[in-house]
């Protein structure tokens, strides 16, 4: 892969190529319901890629354009929001989101699961964690390009699990299959969104802003990885997390390194 630039079209454009396997992953979860070995296998994949990618393209970039003190500011403003919104969510009932026994509406009665305010909280949470991995894309495409095309790859390949986890677990739980796709498709809309709005801010800030939010992305990044995706990766294959994580941790650092 090369290193990216472009316009705002551009970073929409492979926003959604990166953000479009939830919605096809969730689609074949529908119909073929993989086992949470399956799932896990996924989620700690994704992990490795994640951590690579906001360590060699986000964080790294923010230290190098804005220096140690705006990179780090985003970073911990990035882990709190990510801290909150997710303490936020989680009152409303969706603790763990990829959660392949119920789609994410874990802890829940079945009545409660029928609720369609769970359904609401399910969608945020979602985007909760799209947004700062959209952020990632649209700093991608940055006139004077910030970071390489291997967070496209990441983010694709960790959307994947919160897919396959929603399409069988929320099938399970009740929940229509038109409903599951049409709740898939307004998170697409709103990362891609969120990439856009990510280009327009970068384009022509001060550095010192460039480096916050680039760094900001991360620290979301960072949070997801270590609250949500770690946790739910080890219950399912435990010992095998390590060298699984790192068998992603290592082809996105060589994408990262071999697109420069």
């Amino acid at each position: 892969m090369s290193t990216m630039s472009g316009s705002a079209v551009d970073a929409a454009i492979w926003s959604f190529v990166a953000m479009v396997p939830v919605l096809v992953s969730a689609w074949f979860g529908l119909y073929y319901e993989p086992t949470k070995k399956i799932i896990a296998f996924f989620l700690a994949f994704s992990s490795g890629m994640l951590i690579a990618l906001l360590s060699y393209d986000l964080i790294e970039e923010a230290f190098r354009i804005s220096g140690p003190y705006f990179a780090l500011m985003g970073l911990f403003l990035g882990l709190i929001a990510y801290q909150f919104s997710n303490y936020m969510v989680a009152k409303w009932g969706v603790k763990r989101r990829q959660s392949v026994k119920c789609g994410g509406i874990g802890h829940l009665s079945l009545e409660q699961q029928q609720d369609r305010s769970t359904a609401i909280a399910l969608l945020i949470g979602a985007a909760l964690d799209g947004i700062p991995e959209s952020m990632s894309i649209g700093i991608t495409f940055l006139e004077n390009p910030l970071v390489s095309s291997s967070v496209v790859l990441a983010v694709a390949v960790g959307n994947i699990p919160e897919g396959l986890a929603s399409g069988a677990g929320l099938k399970r739980s009740g929940v229509s299959r038109k409903n599951i796709l049409l709740l898939w498709s307004a998170v697409v809309i709103v990362c891609v969104i969120s990439s856009v709005l990510a280009w327009l801010l970068m384009k022509d800030a001060p550095d010192a802003l460039k480096g916050i939010i680039a760094a900001f992305a991360g620290g979301g990044v960072l949070g997801m990885t270590f609250q949500a995706i770690i946790p739910e990766a080890h219950e399912e294959i435990k010992e095998w997390i390590g060298l699984i994580a790192g068998v992603g941790f290592a082809i996105a650092f060589l994408v990262s390194h071999l697109a420069y």
